[in-house]
């Protein structure tokens, strides 16, 4: 007796899935993304309060001749570049 082999798409007691589109306006314009757009346009820029990257405080530091490695923390390094601005400020 030979067995029939069905793909899976075809097997008995499944019915093939159909694929939808996405559906088309009549007059069209996509207005779900307009709506999002404008809404981007309504957002106002938010202020940037966080504390500065590894790579900012790299840079700033090597900018005023600090002396640091890979074993310095972030908030050391920090601390370094304060004190040096706050010294700058005197003297000026």
């Amino acid at each position: 007796m030979e067995k029939n082999i069905l793909m899976p798409k075809y097997m008995k007691g499944k019915k093939p899935v159909k694929k939808r589109k996405p559906s088309k306006p009549i007059d069209g314009i996509n207005h779900r993304l307009l709506r999002e757009q404008a809404l981007a346009k309504d957002v106002v820029a938010v202020e940037d309060n966080s504390a500065p990257t590894r790579t900012e405080l790299e840079t700033k530091a090597t900018e005023l001749g600090i002396k640091f490695d890979g074993r310095t923390t972030d908030k050391r390094l920090l601390d370094k570049i304060e004190h040096t601005l706050g010294a700058n400020d005197v003297v000026d």
